[in-house]
């Protein structure tokens, strides 16, 4: 399964959109950019430039792809 990490936003919506068209399994956990979460070190980890939406792969190492948009 892989798990979206977005916001209300409309790039944070477009991966969702796409993954329900495909019915692909996944999980979001929303980011919220209105209290800076995407600039804390642990979302920065993962998203170095502090963007949504992002993609982790669990079932694959958890590769993660960001700007995924």
């Amino acid at each position: 399964m892989i798990e979206l990490l977005s916001a209300d936003t409309p790039n944070g919506k477009k991966i969702g959109i796409m993954l329900e068209e495909i019915k692909f399994d996944y999980k979001v956990t929303k980011v919220n950019i209105n209290k800076d979460e995407q600039f804390k070190p642990e979302f920065r980890k993962i998203s170095p430039f502090s963007k949504i939406p992002v993609i982790i792969d669990h079932s694959n190492n958890k590769e993660t792809i960001f700007e995924s948009g």
